[in-house]
């Protein structure tokens, strides 16, 4: 009878993130509850974002008036909510037709919205897009850990799919991650004082290597 030994521990697996200078510091906010955007046609978007971006209808109701909420200027108005992935919601009002386009490109306005995916899925859902007859621009590199592709959906917001290029084992924000070196030379863009500097670097989650 073969002699049984006891199998050899795997050895740890090193870790993907660099040494901490400064750890993430916890947020009092879980994440997105859900976006509320603009359309004048509720089915075009309801197809888009069902057969193109595969995002499940959850939720249908209708929104009374209310004065002084910042409310939409519009009484019992369509409110519709999709599942966007991570226990969140995209939600999207039905304003009436023929108002003037929001300009994405002044301040204030939203310039796109990003929807984050694993790498191993990435190239997947690209190719589900672009096989609804939407044009896709990239995927790109954008520096570092950023990798997108863009396109517009029915409404013409701009929509960004990204991923990252570091290892996959970290999340969102540690593969966004600096180092001080990259923080302190874009910071000093934009702050004359040293010490705005300094005291803004204090406050981030820096790394001692970069991610990518």
């Amino acid at each position: 009878m073969p002699i049984m030994t006891a199998k050899k521990p795997d050895a740890p697996r090193p870790s993907a993130m660099p040494a901490e200078v400064r750890p993430v510091a916890p947020a009092p906010t879980r994440g997105i509850d859900h976006l509320a955007l603009v359309t004048d046609d509720m089915k075009a978007t309801m197809d888009f974002y069902t057969r193109v971006l595969k995002m499940q209808l959850v939720h249908v109701r209708r929104v009374p008036f209310e004065r002084d909420r910042g409310q939409p200027p519009y009484d019992k108005l369509r409110h519709y909510f999709f599942n966007m992935g991570n226990d969140t919601l995209l939600a999207f009002f039905e304003y009436p037709k023929g108002l003037a386009r929001s300009n994405r490109d002044l301040p204030g306005g939203m310039q796109h919205l990003a929807f984050h995916l694993p790498r191993d899925r990435f190239d997947a859902l690209i190719a589900h897009v672009k096989s609804c007859g939407v044009n896709v621009i990239g995927p790109v590199p954008l520096g570092g850990r950023f990798f997108s592709a863009y396109f517009y959906d029915n409404n013409g917001i701009r929509l960004e799919l990204a991923t990252s290029l570091a290892d996959a084992s970290l999340g969102v924000i540690d593969s966004a991650r600096q180092t001080e070196e990259e923080a302190r030379a874009e910071l000093a863009t934009l702050f004359d004082d040293a010490g705005d500097v300094e005291r803004w670097l204090e406050r981030m989650p820096l790394i001692a290597d970069k991610v990518v």
